[in-house]
């Protein structure tokens, strides 16, 4: 089977409205997003495609929300290219983490799923036919707060924001 995943990534860590966030969300929007398209463009055919998304495809953190906008647009390329690529038997999985420990996340100080878990449930959602894999306890954990209760979440991250602390810390 043709494999391709595509896990680039660049996180700038910018609030969208600071200085240097049109510059950060440029340079994420051309890593995150055109970067998933042009791969999936120039695949082989057939096989899967596997996006490495995250769990702020979901939501937006305000603390790095220049990285949350184009992971939201990475998620509809990813749900369009499934839409469109089924017919020719190409499966598309979306795999959605939380911090994941790699250098991306060095300097977070908050729980870390670690790579081999990532890419053993990832390699799992492939074989088993997944659209969606929820690749750790955190991405779990923030999915079900998400759905159980919107506003609650969405006011959690607020009150982070104003007092200036994630919402994550360990």
């Amino acid at each position: 089977m043709n494999l391709l995943i595509n896990n680039a990534g660049l996180m700038l860590k910018t609030p969208m409205l600071t200085e240097g966030s049109e510059d950060a969300l440029r340079r994420e929007m051309e890593v995150n997003v055109y970067g998933v398209l042009a791969m999936m463009r120039a695949r082989n055919g057939g096989g899967a495609i596997v996006n490495m998304l995250s769990v702020v495809s979901w939501f937006v953190n305000p603390f790095n929300a220049t990285y949350c906008a184009p992971k939201h647009a990475a998620l509809a390329v990813t749900d369009a290219a499934r839409a469109q690529l089924r017919a020719q038997g190409v499966q598309v999985t979306g795999v959605y983490a939380g911090f994941i420990d790699t250098d991306m996340a060095a300097g977070v100080n908050a729980p870390k799923t670690s790579p081999r878990q990532v890419a053993e449930r990832a390699l799992e959602g492939v074989r088993t036919g997944q659209d969606y894999v929820v690749a750790g306890d955190e991405a779990r954990d923030i999915r079900a707060a998400l759905l159980a209760d919107p506003a609650a979440f969405e006011a959690k991250l607020r009150e982070a924001w104003e007092q200036g602390a994630s919402p994550w810390a360990a």
